[in-house]
């Protein structure tokens, strides 16, 4: 039995939207869900088909060692933070354990001479060990800041951390991160599926 105009353009602006809407929705949700899965590769329909990040983990391992490397660590990252350190405190404390716990109990079991070791004495040693200590702090902290950037392999420490990655562990982290915009990019497909339902409803009623 044929169905009224009116019922059939109910219909046709009905349905074709929530086909559309769904298949927005679906499409977006699978681009998603590629990100990560399958794991490995399998044969589908003549294609071999794998997650983006289980494909691609070792390139990005390599990019991203590469990026952190010559945008980070070639502008002396490490050495400006290593020279941030304030190393007053453990040289205030080093003065101090070297010439009251380590120097001043020899000196006062030399005959003689370990009757003239006071508290006075002391103090002296202890503000002339740590004026020592602090005029060699800059050199110091210059020489280990270089040493270390010329020496840790910034590029293959970061490559294998990435490379050895968990994937589940990484999906996990990003789901977290992004699901209000992976959730926004589903609606947003729904959205642009309903959008064309509606003009291709509109086309079939012209027609």
């Amino acid at each position: 039995m044929d169905l009224p105009e009116s019922s059939q353009i109910i219909i046709y602006l009905t349905v074709f939207p929530l086909i559309g809407a769904c298949i927005g929705w679906l499409t977006n949700r699978l681009a998603i869900q590629m990100l990560f899965r399958p794991r490995e590769p399998i044969n589908f329909l003549g294609l071999r088909v794998q997650g983006l990040i289980p494909k691609r983990q070792s390139e990005l391992a390599k990019r991203v060692g590469e990026i952190v490397e010559s945008e980070l660590f070639n502008q002396h990252l490490i050495r400006n933070e290593i020279h941030k350190i304030d190393l007053q405190p453990y040289l205030d404390e080093l003065a101090t354990n070297i010439v009251w716990d380590r120097l001043a109990p020899k000196l006062r079991q030399i005959p003689l001479l370990g009757n003239f070791v006071n508290d006075k004495l002391l103090y002296n040693l202890t503000k002339v060990a740590l004026e020592s200590l602090s005029a060699e702090t800059e050199p110091l902290l210059e020489k280990v800041s270089t040493e270390v950037e010329r020496k840790i392999a910034v590029r293959k420490i970061v490559e294998e951390k990435i490379h050895a990655f968990d994937l589940d562990q990484l999906e996990s982290i990003v789901r977290k991160l992004a699901q209000k915009e992976f959730r926004s990019i589903e609606i947003l497909g729904g959205v642009i599926g309903f959008l064309i339902g509606l003009v291709q409803a509109g086309l079939v009623l012209v027609i």
